[in-house]
C-alpha cells in the first residue's frame, strides 16, 4: 500500500509540473494588449537578470505570440530551444508561431520534434493537424486529430476540426457524431451546434438545423453566422419572413458583410415581388 502512495504521489507531482508548463498560457489568452505589453516589459527584466533561463523567453515568446508579435517570438523561443533543446513546448508554441505566419513546413517540423521528445502530447497533434488542414491534406490531418483525441478523449477542438473535415468529405453521419460528442461533453457548445447545422443543411434537413441555429444563438447571442445561416434554412423552408428578421439581424451585426447584404437585397425583392403582384389585363377588363 505504502508502495502503491508512493507511485501515485510520483504521477501527482508529474501531471502538476505537467500543468505548470501550460498555466502561463490559459493565464494570459484572455488579456488586453496593453497587459501583455506590460507582462512582457516584467518578463525582459527577469531575463535581463537571468539570461540563461529558457523558462522566461518561452514565457516572453508565448507572450508575443499573443501580441501578434511573431518575429520576437520566434527569437525568444529559439534562445529558448539554444539552451533546453529536450523542451517539448518550445517546439509547440513555436509551431504555434508559424502557423499563425502560414509557415506551414516550418510549423510540421517543429511538432515533428516536440511529439518526439513527448508522444503523448495532444496538444502538438492537434497543432500539426491543423497545419495539414491548411495544407489541405484533409486525411492526414484527421489523422493527427485522431492522435490528439486518443490522448485527451476530451479534446473538444480537436472534435470539432475532425468533424468539419467529415463534413467537407461528405460523411455527413460522422461529422454529426463528431459534434454530438463535444455537446455531450459539454452542452454549452454552440461551435457544435453550428457546424451540425450546416451538415443538416447539407442534407436537406432545415427544421433541425433551424433548432442547432437557434441554440447557437441561445448560447452566443451576437453570433452573426448563426442568424444568417438560420436564415438561409428559413428560406428554404419558405419561411420568408424569418428568414428577413435573421438576415436583418445578421447585418446588424457584422454591417459591412456582403453576403448578409446580398441576401437581404435578394430576399426584399422577391418579397417585393410577392407583394406587387399585378392582376392580369382580362381580369381588369373583363370582354363580358
Amino acid at each position: 500500500m505504502k508502495e502503491f502512495n508512493i507511485k501515485l504521489l510520483v504521477l501527482f507531482i508529474g501531471f502538476f509540473l505537467l500543468m505548470q508548463n501550460f498555466v502561463f498560457a490559459s493565464d494570459n489568452s484572455q488579456l488586453t494588449d496593453f497587459q501583455l505589453i506590460k507582462k512582457i516589459k516584467k518578463c525582459t527584466k527577469k531575463i535581463n537578470k537571468n539570461p540563461d533561463n529558457p523558462k522566461l523567453y518561452i514565457e516572453r515568446g508565448h507572450l508575443e505570440f499573443l501580441l501578434k508579435d511573431y518575429g520576437s517570438a520566434v527569437i525568444d523561443l529559439t534562445n529558448a530551444e539554444d539552451i533546453d533543446k529536450d523542451n517539448f513546448q518550445i517546439y509547440y508554441l513555436r509551431g504555434q508561431v508559424w502557423l499563425a505566419k502560414n509557415n506551414y513546413e516550418e510549423a510540421i517540423n517543429d511538432f515533428d520534434k516536440s511529439i518526439e521528445l513527448k508522444k503523448k502530447n495532444p496538444k502538438a497533434y492537434y497543432g500539426r493537424g491543423l497545419t495539414k488542414y491548411k495544407m489541405g491534406k484533409l486525411h492526414q490531418a484527421q489523422a493527427d486529430y485522431n492522435l490528439a483525441i486518443k490522448y485527451d478523449k476530451r479534446y473538444k477542438e480537436a472534435y470539432l476540426q475532425h468533424g468539419i473535415i467529415n463534413n467537407q468529405l461528405k460523411k455527413y453521419k460522422n461529422a454529426i457524431d463528431d459534434f454530438e460528442k463535444i455537446i455531450k461533453l459539454s452542452k454549452n457548445s454552440p461551435d457544435a451546434y453550428y457546424y451540425m447545422g450546416l451538415v443538416k443543411i447539407e442534407q436537406k434537413r432545415y427544421e433541425d438545423a433551424i433548432e442547432d441555429f437557434s441554440k447557437v444563438i441561445e448560447q452566443k447571442v451576437n453570433f452573426a453566422p448563426a442568424y444568417y445561416e438560420r436564415g438561409k434554412a428559413y428560406l428554404k423552408n419558405g419561411n420568408k419572413q424569418f428568414a428577413k428578421s435573421d438576415f436583418q439581424k445578421a447585418l446588424s451585426l457584422d454591417k459591412g458583410n456582403k453576403d448578409y447584404q446580398d441576401a437581404l437585397k435578394n430576399l426584399n425583392k422577391d418579397l417585393k415581388d410577392l407583394y406587387d403582384t399585378k392582376l392580369p389585363d382580362w381580369m381588369l377588363n373583363p370582354a363580358f
